[in-house]
């Protein structure tokens, strides 16, 4: 048994995240390997900030045999269960050497201590027709990733992390100006702006730059989990300049905040008095992930809440129209009086 002190995990993009500058934890001996029962080197590492931590399954020689992810196990070329890939490959009439694959514990550990002679196994090698296994894993990757685009959006709403989700920001988010427009404020003492759509990627002195050519900025609060800030000037007409600036350079009417373009990443501006923006991570990623949903709103809609607030205001006249009985009215008829003589002499 080697413990290999300077490897480096054979994981897929998928399972690192997003997240460019990684911290991985390493122990050493610390799991059993899923595959051959060896103990190896475990990596631990957590894709998005504050969440759940993903760990390594298997040995790093496992996984360079079966050329597959050490976390997921999906393969590291075309991104389909191993198990898939090989069936798809025997089904086509491929010849896979050691497609079965070692069964008992003893020919697990046999081919596992003798890397060198077993380098790929299973579909990671084969040994026949090689264009027409590449033209079939390739199709193949195409049809599982067709449906993982499709219920992508749907996950990035539950990109965060359970605990984070439970976070309640809603004071903090009822007092950002959202709705804010970018007409001059009758308040002469304001002299913020209120950007939000902020991404990870965007530099900050990025920003300051595009707002130095106004005037003289006071202070920035600029909250990149948060994906917003407030953007302060030292006087009230460079405010107004870069505000009316922003707002003339619209495509068309608005009448809440502006767009602008740093770095090809959109950003909207508005006025507004300067809020706090969370004081724990957890909070800012929280808002951050609500201000990517007013963004998303804001692209498909222009406004936030319009509609909503219609409904609102229509709908207790629509139920009280509904509630309120309709009363049915009987139109009487006049009664005409008839006499009827009891005599046959009897005059009226």
């Amino acid at each position: 048994m080697s413990t290999q002190e300077e490897e480096v995990p054979a994981v897929c993009e998928t399972c690192l995240g997003p997240n460019p500058y990684l911290r991985m934890i390493r122990e050493t001996s610390g799991l059993e390997c899923k595959f051959c029962t060896r103990p190896f080197t475990v990596f631990k590492w957590a894709p998005v900030r504050n969440g759940p931590f993903k760990h390594t399954v298997i040995c790093l020689t496992c996984a360079k045999q079966r050329n597959c992810c050490q976390s997921c196990l999906l393969d590291l070329t075309y991104g389909i269960p191993i198990q898939l890939r090989d069936a798809a490959l025997r089904m086509a009439g491929i010849h896979v050497e050691g497609s079965e694959g070692p069964k008992n514990e003893v020919s697990k550990l046999f081919v596992a201590n003798n890397s060198d002679r077993f380098e790929s196994i299973g579909g990671a090698a084969v040994t026949s027709d090689a264009d027409k296994a590449r033209e079939i894993l390739t199709k193949l990757a195409m049809s599982q990733n067709k449906g993982k685009s499709l219920t992508k959006k749907r996950e990035e709403n539950k990109a965060l992390p359970a605990h984070i989700e439970k976070v309640d920001v809603t004071k903090i988010v009822s007092k950002l100006p959202f709705n804010g427009s970018l007409n001059v404020p009758e308040d002469v003492e304001l002299k913020t702006l209120f950007v939000f759509g902020i991404d990870e990627s965007l530099a900050e002195y990025k920003i300051t730059d595009y707002f130095e050519k106004f005037g003289h900025i006071k202070s920035f609060n600029c909250q990149q989990r948060a994906r917003c800030g407030f953007i302060t000037f030292t006087k009230r007409i460079d405010a107004e300049t870069a505000a009316k600036t922003i707002l003339e350079s619209q495509k068309k009417e608005t009448s809440g905040a502006g767009i602008i373009v740093i770095e090809n990443i959109p950003l909207r501006v508005c006025w507004g008095k300067e809020r706090p923006l969370g004081s724990t991570n957890a909070e800012k990623l929280k808002i951050g992930s609500i201000v990517s949903k007013v963004m998303k709103k804001l692209s498909r809609d222009g406004t936030i809440q319009k509609s909503d607030k219609k409904k609102a205001i229509e709908a207790p006249a629509s139920t009280s129209e509904q509630s309120e009985p309709k009363l049915s009215v009987r139109k009487e008829t006049p009664s005409k009086t008839s006499y009827k003589s009891t005599s046959k002499n009897f005059e009226l």
